[in-house]
């Protein structure tokens, strides 16, 4: 059975449609997070401590509409992050058409691994979070006191909690490079020393402070994602063998 290529009116059709169900979960999660958003910002201010006292993040307030705008921008994030399998899967219904089948059986693991690892860096994020505060606000010493803008400190979290999940998406990344004869198994083994010093740079980077806790926590994840990228280019490279003979 030979494929008709679709018009691209058709492929515009099935691109709002695929928007239109996206922009409808995003609202549904807007409204539910945003039921929620004062407490959000409240586990944001007062996060889990796994060692010592908890901690409390002095916020207030700088302008009259920072409150309301920070409870917006928490709800659109926090709702993103509920309905990101919906958005994922309208994404796979739009490409999936026009993908082979053998394409197909690699796109789905693709996308679940990609939410899962994202959601996984977030989660990792959430458990360092005290220790970075902590590390930051010891600088608040003598004269100087220490109280954030809510606004500036949900940025803050928002944009260490995405870097948190980008970095967590190295298995995807290898597993794609390996796909394209990029990327190696023996390379990433040949230069796992090099992988090890880099990690703990961006560990540092990612969480300045000067707790060995706090950088444990960072690294040994990154450890583990970069030995699971090991096995999983190992994996592509025995499939791609298998399909060679």
């Amino acid at each position: 059975m030979v494929d008709t290529p679709m018009p691209l009116t058709a492929h515009l059709a099935e691109l709002r449609l695929r928007l239109i169900w996206c922009l409808l979960a995003l609202t549904v999660g807007f409204i539910i997070c945003y039921a929620f958003s004062d407490k959000i910002v409240a586990a944001l201010q007062f996060p889990p401590t796994l060692v010592g006292s908890r901690i409390k993040v002095p916020l207030q307030i700088i302008a009259p509409a920072e409150a309301f705008m920070t409870y917006i921008k928490v709800a659109l994030i926090a709702g993103l992050f509920l309905v990101l399998p919906v958005v994922l899967y309208q994404l796979w219904q739009f490409v999936a058409p026009g993908l082979l089948e053998h394409e197909k059986k690699y796109t789905v693991p693709f996308l679940v691994g990609s939410a899962v690892l994202f959601y996984s860096g977030g989660i990792i994020f959430y458990l360092v979070l005290p220790f970075i505060i902590h590390f930051l606000l010891s600088f608040a010493t003598g004269d100087i006191r220490a109280l954030l803008s809510v606004g500036y400190y949900v940025t803050f979290c928002v944009r260490l909690m995405i870097a948190f999940g980008l970095v967590f998406q190295l298995p995807i990344v290898v597993v794609f490079l390996t796909q394209l004869g990029l990327l190696s198994s023996r390379l990433l083994v040949r230069y796992f020393r090099h992988a090890v010093v880099l990690i703990f740079i961006i560990a540092a980077v990612l969480t300045p402070t000067t707790d060995p806790l706090s950088l444990l926590f960072m690294v040994l994840p990154m450890l583990l994602l970069y030995g699971l990228s090991i096995l999983a280019a190992k994996g592509v490279e025995l499939r791609q063998r298998n399909a060679e003979r």
